[in-house]
């Protein structure tokens, strides 16, 4: 027999963990739709209520995967940066879908809470970390299984990403949680109390409790973190080693967490009702001057019509300098 074209294994898992996608949403509370076109999306998604379209959407991008987890991890290289600026860009969440074939097993992170500049928020910033790789990675692990439970969740994240997204914290004040631990000495109970009234008193931030649908702020000794709910998004401060020691350390934590709340709204090209909070903070904050923060934030700023943020930040800085 004259030998014919064989079909690569590459296509054969491809196809594979579509397959497996579209039987894991199931359910009539889903539609899949393939996309034609290839923009690092192969399908979209679409949340339906009582056989009726929300228009509350999420794409996707399968990565099938010829190998087991290995201790219940799995890797997936190579995603250009390019394609995740993409994700990212969109108005609604994109999420990447790990699929083991072997292990019939799909595991699922948010392009949206993948943490692009974390690494510009250190003393030291190098023109990768401001400028960024052209490829990177997204590890996954046992918290990141896309279950049915995990999918029964999803219709509260995806609303609350989409009014995260509108970001009127004016109007609709943000509910935000907040955990985590001490920083230099100074218990996470006081610099909550401070987060209230820097916060509430703006109208822009409402802090609630652990049973309550809001962005996680979260406190250790080197880092501050805001995620939404799902980990649709996140964004992340690195803090210098005791620069809080002082008396009214629980004060510039406070405002510290909530401008790592500001750099979320913002990356989310969110309402500039957002940037209104970064005036607010900027006489406490400690981060907005030790840091490349405002090299990263600045540029969205500007993009949002918010020169009016820079200025204040540039003239705090000015005000500090002259005070040393």
């Amino acid at each position: 027999m004259a030998q014919m074209p064989s079909r690569p294994r590459s296509h054969v898992i491809e196809d594979a963990s579509e397959t497996a996608f579209r039987v894991l949403f199931g359910s009539d509370d889903w539609i899949i739709r393939r996309l034609t076109d290839d923009y690092g999306r192969d399908l979209e998604v679409e949340l339906f209520e009582d056989g009726h379209a929300t228009g509350i959407l999420f794409g996707v991008q399968l990565k099938a995967i010829d190998k087991q987890p290995r201790k219940g991890r799995i890797g997936v290289a190579g995603i250009k940066a390019s394609s995740l600026n993409y994700w990212r860009s969109l108005a609604y969440p994109v999420m990447v879908a790990a699929y083991s074939v072997p292990a019939d097993q799909f595991f699922a992170r948010w392009a949206h809470g993948y943490d692009w500049h974390h690494k510009s928020h250190t003393a030291v910033c190098t023109a990768e970390c401001t400028n960024g790789p052209k490829t990177v990675t997204f590890n996954y692990g046992q918290i990141h299984r896309l279950t049915s439970d995990a999918i029964a969740r999803l219709p509260e994240h995806l609303l609350f990403f989409r009014a995260a997204r509108e970001g009127d914290l004016r109007n609709r004040p943000m509910p935000v949680h907040i955990d985590g631990e001490s920083v230099d000495g100074h218990a996470l109970a006081s610099v909550e109390q401070q987060v209230r009234r820097l916060g509430e008193t703006t109208g822009h931030v409402h802090v609630v409790g652990p049973d309550q649908l809001a962005v996680r702020l979260t406190y250790s000794r080197s880092t501050i973190r805001a995620v939404l709910p799902g980990d649709m998004r996140s964004a992340t401060i690195h803090l210098h080693p005791g620069v809080y020691a002082d008396p009214q350390g629980h004060v510039s934590l406070a405002a510290d967490g909530l401008a790592t709340l500001c750099q979320l709204f913002i990356g989310l090209k969110a309402d500039s009702r957002a940037a209104d909070l970064m005036i607010t903070i900027a006489p406490h904050s400690l981060v907005l001057f030790l840091t490349d923060f405002p090299k990263v934030v600045g540029p969205e700023l500007v993009e949002m019509g918010r020169e009016d943020v820079v200025d204040v930040l540039a003239a705090e800085e000015l005000r500090r300098r002259l005070l040393r």
